[in-house]
């Protein structure tokens, strides 16, 4: 009888792998797309697949961002990404400030400055317009030390989804950022420009992170840091709640979120942001019971 190669034996264990305990084995992408059945539906894709991405946002970038509104008022005051079709993720301090039926919540939007968005002859969808029903802050949060700063708004209504408006993918199962599948991480969001921005962030590791911020917050369980990758000074005025985004295998996964910045500080100082993937249970959790 022959013997089996190499290859072969490979070949035979990853079918083996793949069909034989299905109970408990998943390929990664299998996972993070259907180990939720409210989570990562039609989520994270854009016509955009290069990893590095210009600092200004192109457009249909990204097409989770939600802006919030005060009545009446012109600028935004926090930002938020689509998850479903009506749930948007923000922090506990921006849903401390959003008031039910009042406050306005935009989707599809890309240059402020104009009614109808286009590059060259592409031309975007209308923004959608929406209310809030229902917020829904972490029961856990602690305004004092922001510890877990995390809240879901549910919309009034469903939005109509198009390449202009997208729910973000969200890590079912964490992967690491910095080996050869996740390189570059972006905090995108918009500032006090017209049109969002990409800010290239990489993470400092929490203890780092600890003693560059020295005693102006205490840093906490689910709370991560990033900054600038080239350690320069930043422009994050109203973008609490908006996403740090990394590509995999051609989805956006959004792996933390901006919850505060220290006023004041020196060029290259951290973000603190929350981490997502500490929260993906309560997430899930809190829309299939809502």
């Amino acid at each position: 009888m022959a013997s089996v190669k190499g290859p072969a034996v490979i070949c035979l264990l990853l079918i083996l792998l793949s069909f034989g305990d299905g109970e408990r084995f998943h390929f990664p992408d299998k996972a993070q797309l259907e180990l939720s059945d409210v989570l990562n539906k039609e989520c994270g894709s854009t016509e955009y697949e290069e990893r590095d991405r210009p600092a200004e946002g192109r457009l249909q970038e990204s097409p989770w961002l939600a802006l919030f509104y005060y009545p009446d008022e012109s600028v935004h005051f926090c930002h938020g990404t689509l998850i479903t079709r009506s749930y948007i993720l923000t922090t506990a301090v921006c849903a401390s400030n959003i008031v039910v039926n009042e406050t306005s919540v935009v989707l599809g939007e890309y240059d402020l400055n104009t009614e109808q968005d286009c590059e060259g002859v592409k031309c975007a969808d209308p923004v959608q317009r929406r209310s809030v029903e229902k917020v829904i802050i972490h029961e856990g949060y602690n305004q004092e030390t922001f510890m877990n700063d995390i809240a879901m708004i549910v919309l009034d209504r469903e939005v109509l989804l198009s390449d202009s408006i997208k729910p973000i993918c969200l890590p079912l199962i964490k992967f690491e950022i910095g080996t050869v599948n996740q390189p570059n991480v972006y905090n995108s969001l918009w500032t006090t420009l017209q049109r969002p921005q990409q800010y290239w962030m990489r993470y400092v590791e929490l203890d780092d992170c600890r003693q560059l911020v020295g005693h102006k917050i205490n840093l906490n369980e689910g709370q991560i840091c990033a900054r600038s990758y080239n350690n320069k000074t930043i422009e994050m005025t109203g973008g609490a709640g908006s996403a740090l985004e990394v590509e995999y295998h051609n989805r956006m996964y959004q792996v933390a979120m901006l919850s505060i910045g220290i006023l004041e500080s020196e060029a290259g100082t951290p973000y603190i942001y929350v981490d997502i993937p500490k929260y993906v249970k309560w997430i899930h959790d809190t829309v299939k019971n809502n």
